[in-house]
């Protein structure tokens, strides 16, 4: 059976019903700002209290100006601190999945330092790490899937994955997302779903925009067919987000 979470979009007080009412997980959103548990001193009882009958569970790791393969050696450490930041909070929140950003920009580091650098940052992260939470990748700006590839099968890792945005490789990839699909294969263990019109990172709801949204179901299907599948179009789209991937034979 497919597992299907809701991106609550930092907003749990209208994405936790939602979660009880249809019996889906959630992907927690807040922590995303690592500044979130300061802000909020409440914040983390009150995700626990909201979602205590919500699972699965994944979170979303801080992502802002951080570079697990960055050039710089500073850049780094402050990346790792930030994702480990988000490892304790998934532990305490009781979160299987964790998603992180693969953060590279095209043409700012060399093809080959990004690969080596992220490979020797991954192995050393994952190191001390159990394998009760599985980790993954999302691409953002990526024009195509190849390096994110080569970063997870060089590293080799059951508990390292990718997370397939299908909307940020529609409207920042210069290839088909089918042709992201057909490369990653069972490397995809997680999917962002949202739509947009090519133009921009809309995050709308699917069937809004332009994505070719059966044909990537139909691939993922076929080509990663354990992948958790996550919607990220925010609370407000989330039921006629549903309605969608029922009436399209996605979700019995």
């Amino acid at each position: 059976m497919r597992l299907i979470l809701l991106c609550d979009a930092s907003q749990p007080e209208k994405a936790a019903p939602i979660c009880r009412r249809t019996g889906l997980g959630v992907e927690i959103q807040s922590f995303s700002n690592p500044e979130y548990p300061q802000q909020n001193p409440d914040g983390p009882q009150l995700h626990q209290a909201l979602y205590e009958s919500v699972y699965p569970r994944a979170l979303h790791g801080p992502f802002g100006d951080l570079s697990p393969g960055s050039c710089d050696a500073l850049i780094r450490q402050v990346t790792r601190e930030r994702f480990e930041f988000a490892y304790t909070w998934a532990r305490t929140l009781g979160a299987e999945h964790v998603v992180f950003h693969h953060g590279y920009v095209p043409n700012t580091n060399t093809y080959q330092g990004w690969l080596r650098r992220s490979v020797q940052f991954w192995e050393e992260f994952l190191s001390s790490k159990g394998s009760e939470i599985t980790f993954y990748v999302e691409n953002l700006l990526e024009t195509d899937s190849k390096l994110i590839g080569d970063v997870l099968r060089a590293v080799g890792h059951p508990n390292l994955k990718a997370c397939l945005d299908v909307g940020h490789a529609f409207c920042h990839g210069k290839v088909q997302v089918s042709e992201w699909i057909e490369d990653l294969g069972d490397l995809i263990g997680y999917v962002h779903f949202h739509d947009n019109l090519g133009d921009r990172d809309a995050h709308l709801s699917l069937g809004e925009g332009r994505l070719p949204l059966d044909q990537i179901c139909y691939s993922l299907e076929q080509r990663a067919p354990d992948a958790v599948w996550a919607l990220e179009v925010g609370p407000e789209n989330l039921e006629d987000s549903l309605f969608w991937l029922e009436t399209h034979g996605y979700r019995s």
